[in-house]
């Protein structure tokens, strides 16, 4: 017997409402299986050309190292009628939430945003003030256990003749981030009394405002030390730092410098200028560095600037110079000094020293640069190039009941003006002195990590690459131009 019509279409029928059950099963399963897959396995991109919305390597460096949860209030209401509030919320957002990506590590975030609303959740916004003793309104608040910090709306915005430039919100927060999640805070001593650079001059050639700013951004509190008054280096000193002294420093000063690497493990970075005498031979003795008085001369045209400044380009392997030899980055250095491996150093053991920075083959340390005019290399005389003009010096202080003592740590550049207001802007050398920085005081976590460019950019170019490029540029447009021409005169024939 057949089916009759009207079981053929209720047959129909339920395997239509059957396939289609299928599909939506099928489709949930599809959609469940991506969102599962997106949420292991993703990558963000951003696309805008100044990567706005990227927080820098540095920060998200300083972000891995937290070990306590950080809680971000904002209490800047949103106006939709406001543009300006608005576009602070805007801008926040973006930010934020980057900072929250960056510090969810396995399953936990270390980084916790809340927008509130003080005028309609009113009662948070008391809470808020009971816990954190809130005086103020519209300002945003960085917490971390009893330590907190306040940013305002004037610390997003750079302003010029009343015009917003540009958002620092980053700065801001990761400065905030450090200064609330760090237990003890880094103190670097900057020596003072014999004419050396000062962290409150603004000028081009001497001045260290610049890296004043660069450093305080990075959490660091900084002070000034004069020896011929105090006593001895400071208990809270993290690292000392003595920027091109002048004058020579007197045997009592040295001495308390001494004891300070020695007894105390000191950590020190100095940075010596030819032509100056600096009566620290002793102390470098100590530590196996010999920084001769001579004047280094680099005739090499790939080592040369066209203003006469010295392109590093030569980096020994350590850890402060990783990034730099991996990236090709070079440094910016007025006139050096040799500073090397003293040869007729005591021979200690636990003695770790390496000359850091080299020149090129062309270059010699000429001892007559005071009195010689052009300098002339004497084989007999002057020192021969490559010459090293940075060396650090390690020394261990061995081990107790199995725990390693962490020894002093002495770096010595044979250069100041790399660190000056006029050429900290070259990439390479805000980024070697925060290594050195780094490395000296032991954060070597944050070793290698690139620093963002500071907001004004400078391009490093030797006489060589000047003299290709005026190549490029003009032999490229001439070879068109001509082609052009001897294809207008074919046709016109």
């Amino acid at each position: 017997m057949k089916p009759s019509r009207f079981t053929e279409f209720r047959f129909a029928r339920r395997f239509r409402t059957a396939n289609r059950t299928v599909q939506i099963l099928l489709s949930l399963s599809l959609i469940f299986a991506l969102n599962f897959l997106s949420s292991k396995y993703f990558k963000r991109i951003d696309l805008t050309e100044s990567g706005t919305y990227t927080l820098a390597p540095e920060s998200k460096a300083y972000i891995r190292e937290l070990k306590e949860p950080v809680e971000i209030i904002v209490t800047i209401p949103n106006d939709p009628e406001s543009p300006e509030l608005e576009q602070i919320h805007h801008d926040l957002n973006k930010l934020l939430r980057e900072y929250e990506f960056a510090a969810t590590r396995d399953g936990t975030s270390y980084i916790n945003v809340e927008f509130v609303d003080i005028y309609r959740q009113r009662k948070r916004a008391q809470e808020l003030a009971n816990t954190y003793k809130l005086t103020q309104e519209n300002i945003i608040l960085v917490a971390s256990g009893e330590r907190t910090r306040e940013i305002r709306q004037a610390d997003l915005y750079e302003v010029q003749e009343g015009q917003i430039r540009g958002f620092r919100g980053e700065k801001a927060f990761t400065s905030a981030i450090l200064d609330v999640s760090t237990e003890k805070t880094q103190k670097i001593y900057f020596l003072v009394g014999h004419g050396e650079m000062r962290l409150d001059d603004v000028d081009a050639l001497r001045g260290l405002s610049q890296l004043e700013s660069f450093l305080r951004e990075r959490n660091f509190e900084l002070a000034t030390l004069d020896l011929a008054i105090d006593e001895q280096v400071p208990e809270d000193a993290t690292l000392l730092v003595i920027p091109s002294p002048q004058a020579s420093l007197l045997p009592e000063e040295v001495e308390k410098l001494r004891r300070y690497m020695s007894d105390r493990n000191g950590r020190m970075i100095a940075l010596i200028d030819p032509g100056r005498r600096h009566g620290m031979d002793d102390l470098f003795y100590d530590w196996g560095v010999l920084a001769e008085d001579m004047a280094v001369i680099d005739s090499g045209t790939d080592f040369r600037a066209q203003g006469g400044d010295l392109i590093i380009r030569r980096f020994a392997e350590h850890p402060m110079t990783a990034l730099l030899i991996e990236y090709q980055i070079t440094a910016l250095f007025g006139q050096p000094r040799p500073v090397r491996i003293d040869p007729a150093s005591a021979n200690d053991e636990r003695l770790q020293i390496h000359q850091l920075i080299g020149t090129s083959e062309q270059s010699w340390g000429e001892r007559d640069y005071r009195t010689q005019n052009p300098p002339q290399l004497d084989p007999n005389r002057d020192l021969k190039g490559p010459i090293s003009i940075a060396t650090v010096s390690t020394r261990s202080s061995g081990t107790e009941l199995g725990i390693t003592i962490p020894g002093g740590r002495l770096v010595v550049f044979g250069n100041s003006d790399f660190i000056a207001n006029n050429r900290l802007r070259a990439f390479g050398n805000h980024t070697l002195f925060i290594n050195a920085t780094n490395w000296a005081i032991d954060r070597i976590s944050l070793l290698n990590i690139p620093t963002r460019p500071l907001e004004s950019h400078q391009i490093v170019m030797s006489e060589r690459d000047l003299k290709r490029a005026l190549i490029y540029f003009a032999a490229l447009p001439l070879a068109t131009a001509a082609f052009g021409l001897f294809v207008f005169l074919i046709r016109r024939r």
